[in-house]
C-alpha cells in the first residue's frame, strides 16, 4: 500500500497498516525518506501519522536517522505539528546527539527556550530537559543552569515534568555535577 493512501485513508486498524512501513522504513532508505518528507511536509494529518511511524521506526533502529540529524534538527525551525517536535526532540533525548559544537549550541538555545515555554504540550519540554541533561554530561559548566532552569520549571509543572526535574536533578548530584 502506497504511505499517501495509508496515512490518509487508515483510521480503523491503521497500526498494523502502519507496521509495514515502520518494517519498510527500517530497512530501505527510499521507504525512510518517503515518510521523513510526509511528516516534514505533508498535510497536517500526514505529518502526525508520519511521525508516529518515524517514532517507531526510532525504536527499531535508531541508526538509519544518522544521516538525517542536520535535517532533523533544521526542522525544529518550521514544525507545524507537535507530533514532529516531539518526535524530533525524543529521538535526540533518546538515541544519537551529534557531538559537534554547532549542533550542540543549537540544540542548548532550542531546548533551554523549549524548557521555559508554558504550554500544554509536555513532552518536548521534558524531551528538551532530557537533551540538556545530556549536554551538561559534555559540558559540565552548564549544569547549574540545568538545576536553575528545573527549578523554574517544576514551580507550575505537571507531574510528568515533576517527575523527570526530580530524576535528573537526581542523576546530576550523584555524578557531582551540582
Amino acid at each position: 500500500m502506497n504511505l499517501e493512501t495509508a496515512l490518509n485513508e487508515f483510521t480503523i486498524d491503521k497500526d498494523h497498516v502502519y507496521q509495514e512501513w515502520i518494517r519498510w522504513a527500517v530497512e530501505d532508505e527510499d521507504k525512510l525518506l518517503e515518510v521523513v518528507e510526509k511528516a516534514f511536509g505533508g498535510s497536517e494529518r500526514e505529518r502526525k501519522r508520519a511521525s508516529w511511524i518515524l517514532h517507531h521506526v526510532s525504536d527499531k533502529d535508531s541508526n538509519v536517522f544518522r544521516p538525517l540529524v542536520d535535517r532533523m534538527r533544521d526542522q525544529l525551525e518550521k514544525v507545524q505539528t507537535a507530533a514532529e517536535e516531539r518526535f524530533i526532540l525524543r529521538y535526540f533525548s533518546m538515541y544519537y546527539l551529534p557531538n559537534d559544537e554547532e549542533f550542540e549550541s543549537y540544540m542548548l538555545d532550542y531546548c533551554f527556550s523549549k524548557m521555559l515555554e508554558v504550554t500544554k504540550e509536555q513532552a518536548p519540554r521534558i524531551y528538551s530537559m532530557s537533551i540538556v541533561y545530556r549536554l551538561v554530561k559534555r559540558y559540565p559548566e552548564l549544569a547549574h543552569e540545568l538545576d536553575e532552569t528545573i527549578g523554574v520549571m517544576m514551580e507550575h509543572a505537571n507531574p510528568g515534568i515533576q517527575s523527570r526535574g526530580k530524576k535528573i536533578r537526581t542523576l546530576m548530584t550523584k555524578e557531582g555535577l551540582i
